[in-house]
């Protein structure tokens, strides 16, 4: 699932602490959002996944005017992980999932 990577992503990027923190603050969505996810294994709704892609594009932005390559090494993470948001919520709308 897209999704899952984008959370193991984030947490070894110290940009989430717990599913909770993903939910509210990435996915837009209530705190137990992204254990219901996981716990019934069902994939997340497009308005999720259309939040996340734009909140991780924003954060890239923001960081990728920085001039330490480290930084712009996570920028880069952050852009890549839209893209897996992107695909995902595609992918939905292809088999009318959205």
């Amino acid at each position: 699932m897209a999704i899952e990577i984008v959370y193991e992503e984030l947490r070894k990027l110290g940009s989430v602490k717990a599913g909770s923190d993903f939910s509210e603050n990435w996915l837009g969505m209530q705190e137990g959002y992204y254990r219901g996810l996981r716990n019934k294994r069902r994939d997340p709704s497009a308005k999720a996944l259309a939040t996340c892609a734009v909140r991780l594009k924003r954060h890239a932005r923001m960081l990728e005017v920085s001039t330490f390559p480290q930084v712009q090494r996570i920028a880069n993470s952050y852009d890549m992980l839209a893209e897996h948001c992107v695909s995902a919520l595609l992918t939905a709308c292809e088999s009318r999932r959205c």
